[in-house]
C-alpha cells in the first residue's frame, strides 16, 4: 500500500530538509526520505514512529489516507465477522 502522506508538508512546517530527517532516522541517503514523501514506498512500523517523532505528529496525520482506507477494510470485515456470529 503506498499514495498520499503528509510527510513533506510536516518537514516543511518544521522547517527540516530531507538530509536533516535522514540522519534522524538513521538513513544513509534521502531518496528513501524522498520515496516516502512521494508515495511510492511505505516505511516501516519503526521508520513511521520515527517520523512521528521527529516531526511531532501522530502517524495517523502522517499516513491519514492509509490510515482511513484501512480502517475502513477492518471496520467492514468487522461488520461482516458480527454479522457471521449472530447467524
Amino acid at each position: 500500500m503506498t499514495g498520499k502522506n503528509s510527510l513533506w508538508v510536516a518537514r516543511n512546517r518544521m522547517g527540516f530538509s530531507q538530509i536533516r530527517v535522514a540522519r534522524a532516522l538513521g538513513l544513509k541517503r534521502t531518496s528513501v526520505l524522498s520515496r516516502y514523501e512521494h508515495g511510492t514506498r511505505v516505511p516501516s512500523l519503526v521508520n513511521a514512529l520515527k517520523l512521528e517523532i521527529v516531526y511531532r505528529t501522530p502517524v495517523d496525520f502522517l499516513f491519514s489516507d492509509l490510515y482511513l482506507d484501512l480502517k475502513k477494510q477492518i471496520r467492514s470485515e468487522e461488520e461482516r465477522i458480527q454479522c457471521n456470529e449472530v447467524k
